[in-house]
């Protein structure tokens, strides 16, 4: 019996995708754990780079992340001196979350780092192809996560 992975699971696009993205989560759940976050820390600080404070509640939706599991997010990342919630002046039950200078500096360091990672994993690949394999996988997502449909 041959040590390598079955050939017939190898034909299968879904399951190389499978193995890939583990190998690409596990590198990328050791780069935030590294600066002593987690993946769902690297994506909230990434969601509040892009605009002005954003309620908990708009920022769970666009994330697909659960309501009280965003809570315990929000407040790691507070706590860290990463990110600050505010009550909503327009509405005060409302909490309005912004990362701080310390969180885009933290978000720059990981995205520098994942842009490493990036280039170990698809080390194959020359730019051209990474590029087109980038583009692809965007419309596969798309496909299925409507919120990705705006990524270019």
């Amino acid at each position: 019996m041959d040590d390598g992975l079955p050939e017939r699971l190898l034909g299968v696009t879904t399951f190389v995708l499978a193995r890939a993205g583990r190998a690409g989560r596990a590198r990328m759940g050791a780069l935030a754990d590294g600066h002593g976050l987690g993946l769902w820390h690297v994506a909230v600080l990434a969601a509040l780079a892009e605009g002005p404070p954003v309620s908990q509640r708009a920022l769970g939706t666009r994330l697909g992340i659960d309501p009280s599991d965003l809570v315990e997010v929000v407040g790691r990342l507070e706590g860290l001196g990463l990110a600050r919630r505010e009550r909503d002046p327009a509405d005060r039950r409302r909490y309005l979350v912004e990362p701080t200078a310390a969180g885009r500096a933290e978000l720059d360091a990981v995205t520098a780092g994942a842009a490493r990672l990036d280039a170990e994993l698809l080390a194959p690949l020359d730019p051209g192809e990474r590029a087109q394999l980038h583009a692809l996988l965007l419309r596969v997502l798309a496909h299925h996560d409507p919120r990705a449909g705006g990524v270019r």
